[in-house]
């Protein structure tokens, strides 16, 4: 046996791992041990040769295949037997229990328990806003509503003044100059013409308005007149079309006429939205409003029919009868989408999503009125075929 001296790995104490393994290859006749009596390693001993040990990395690498002998087999074998699934609970050092957000897992920064709690309150609060928001307009509307008269006129003139308001506020911002002032006041006399002499006053202001309008431009030099004209007159007699339902409070029934078209589109509204929303597939205009689906047009349909059914047989609407009840809902229905779109498609033009925010949570007085202003009028000439008005 050869000297054991300093750096001399040859003895018998650090045999070659790779020597162990072909003496493992053996025969059964040979005095080799076996593998789970092979030789401990010495590898520290091995590292502290140097360069003297003679060690290359193809050495290296099959020595080091000793450890796992027998690994394959093994996982085959663990493969073939069922397991049993568990939930296990680590905990994960930067990741704070209660919320774990994408953040967490990626590297990135995300919202603490804290920050999430912020947002949640916002969103609490934002609903509470709408709500509250709605209920004191529902209630100024029923007021109004109530005590009759001017009181309802004077409501819906408001209504009409803040909505055209918005409209020229907006188109103005884009560039355009439309004369605001004619178009309000236009607005307030169609309004009180409406409450004294009908649905001929309304048509006969907004024609007096247009015309003014006309002369106006053509008698002055204003920058773009065709398109600041043009908006002025489509100003006032889109807005204008929500007077009709002063002719309709009017009426022999003014509280339960009104009531019942109000319920009518609030209930189609809610109808489209949740049907749309849930079973929406086919778009109704792409490219004015991409969210709107037919299946929310057939479901808007569809409640407000409901809704008609139910009403009139309560004896508020006892004088409505069903098949007008089911007629005005078929005209709400198909109507009010339409009003919607039309707004969706001024608003896409002048490039605004919303007209305007004088109704907390709810945008602007336009937004809320939009399907109104075609429902109003199409009821009204309705009632009117039927003897109602």
């Amino acid at each position: 046996m050869a000297d054991q001296g300093d750096g001399d790995p040859k003895g018998a104490e650090f045999s070659r791992p790779w020597e162990a393994d072909a003496a493992d290859e053996a025969g059964p006749g040979d005095d080799s041990p076996a593998d789970d009596e092979a030789p401990a390693v010495d590898w520290e001993a091995m590292t502290e040769g140097g360069g003297a040990v003679g060690l290359t990395p193809e050495d290296y690498a099959a020595a080091t295949t000793h450890e796992y002998r027998g690994l394959a087999e093994d996982v085959s074998k663990a493969a073939e037997k069922d397991w049993k699934w568990q939930a296990v609970a680590a905990e994960v050092p930067g990741v704070e229990s209660g919320l774990v957000g994408l953040g967490d897992v990626s590297g990135g920064e995300s919202l603490s328990e804290e920050d999430f709690e912020a947002v949640e309150q916002a969103a609490v609060s934002d609903l509470t806003v709408r709500v509250a928001s709605a209920l004191v307009i529902f209630g100024m509307f029923l007021g109004s509503l109530l005590l009759g008269g001017w009181w309802f006129t004077g409501l819906v003139i408001l209504v009409m003044v803040v909505a055209g308001g918005e409209f020229y506020a907006n188109v103005r911002a884009r560039g355009y100059q439309p004369l605001a002032l004619f178009g309000l006041l236009g607005l307030i006399l169609v309004g009180v013409g409406a409450h004294n002499w009908g649905i001929p006053a309304i048509a006969g202001w907004v024609a007096a308005v247009s015309l003014v309008t006309i002369l106006f431009f053509s008698l002055t030099q204003r920058r773009r007149p065709l398109e600041n004209a043009s908006l002025t007159i489509l100003g006032i007699a889109w807005v204008s079309m929500l007077a009709f339902a002063i002719s309709v409070a009017r009426g022999p029934h003014p509280v339960a006429y009104v009531l019942f078209v109000v319920l009518l589109v609030g209930l189609c509204d809610i109808g489209a939205y949740f049907v749309g929303h849930t079973f929406g597939k086919r778009k109704l205009a792409p490219v004015v409003s991409p969210k709107k689906t037919v299946e929310g047009l057939v479901g808007g349909l569809v409640v407000a029919a409901v809704a008609a059914a139910i009403l009139t047989t309560f004896p508020a609407w006892e004088t409505i009868s069903l098949v007008r009840g089911l007629a005005a809902a078929a005209v709400v229905g198909i109507v009010s989408p339409f009003g919607d779109l039309a707004e969706s498609m001024v608003k896409r033009s002048i490039g605004v999503k919303d007209m305007g925010s004088v109704l907390p949570g709810h945008g602007g007085m336009l937004d809320r009125i939009d399907g109104f202003l075609f429902v109003v009028p199409a009821v009204y000439f309705l009632f009117r075929a039927f003897g109602l008005l």
